[in-house]
């Protein structure tokens, strides 16, 4: 009876790699966690730079937030035309760095200038500021 048993059958398709298999997901969701963590706060950054480039002011102002006391003059004065980077022609998202569960900080380039610009992107309104860090 005890030597009547059949031979167990080896291991066969998924089954035989399901150790590599697991492996494999857990990088793969570590490595899209750090890639995609802060694309929402990337995004937000592109969408007001391109509005910036196509020369909607208005909308850009918006999808800044400003505090109350920052008028929408000020805001041209520093993103207008003639601010401090001129005409947005370009810009390019370096980084992006994540300062607590509040906020982000994401780094661009705009019109090739250096040193390149942090703006600070709060994670739940998406609002923008200049970033003090």
């Amino acid at each position: 009876m005890l030597f009547d048993s059949e031979a167990p059958k080896p291991k066969t398709g998924i089954r035989k790699y399901w150790p590599l298999v697991a492996i494999f997901v857990v990088v793969a969701g570590v490595i899209g966690y750090f890639a995609l963590h802060n694309l929402p706060e990337k995004r937000a950054v592109a969408n007001f730079l391109t509005q910036l480039q196509d020369g909607n002011y208005k909308e850009a102002y918006r999808l800044w937030q400003p505090a109350p006391d920052y008028t929408y003059d000020e805001f041209l004065r520093d993103w207008g035309p003639q601010g401090d980077y001129g005409k947005v022609r370009e810009f390019k998202i370096v980084g992006a760095e994540s300062k607590g569960s509040a906020v982000v900080i994401v780094i661009v380039t705009v019109n090739n200038r250096t040193p390149a610009l942090p703006l600070l992107v709060d994670r739940k309104t998406k609002g923008l500021a200049y970033s003090p860090y």
